[in-house]
């Protein structure tokens, strides 16, 4: 019982972060092309500073996509990593793990669509950057979380043979 009120707080908290992180990225959108502009050319102007060299504004808007996303990939796989099905089996194993991927797609196909109306124009390319950025933020994590998963496994076998 205790376990199951923490996955629900957790879970609540992780859709928070899910609204909270959209709402950066879709917020971003809206800014028109000048607005953005200025704030990538001041995160370019703080980037250089600090490492000492000359970075593309080009590079760093592609980098900006596909961060932003992968963060979001995480969360939704964090979320994901505390779903089970009717019979109790974990959503991160099986089929319905290659569909959260659309998930990352569809939001960044409302970024897009946001960046027409805000004048700034859209871009097929974008949508795939951050599609990238999403299943790898996505799959890192299940990743991360099966190798844990292996290595408890491990440890409890191993502890029975000794």
């Amino acid at each position: 019982m205790k376990q199951t009120m923490h996955n629900t707080r957790v879970r609540w908290v992780l859709g928070i972060l899910i609204a909270l992180t959209l709402a950066f990225i879709w917020s971003n959108s809206m800014q028109s092309r000048a607005v953005s502009g200025g704030m990538s050319s001041s995160l370019k102007a703080w980037l250089e500073q600090l490492l000492h060299t000359e970075i593309s504004e080009f590079l760093l808007r592609k980098a900006a996509h596909f961060s932003e996303y992968g963060l979001l990939g995480v969360e939704f796989s964090l979320l994901l990593g505390l779903q089970y099905d009717k019979n109790g089996k974990n959503l991160q194993c099986g089929r319905n793990l290659l569909d959260f991927p659309l998930i990352g797609m569809l939001c960044a196909v409302t970024d897009e669509t946001i960046q027409i109306f805000s004048g700034r124009g859209s871009l097929v390319s974008d949508v795939w950057i951050d599609t990238a950025g999403f299943s790898t933020g996505f799959f890192l994590t299940v990743l991360l979380f099966l190798f844990i998963n292996h290595c408890k496994k491990s440890r409890v076998t191993g502890n029975r043979k000794g």
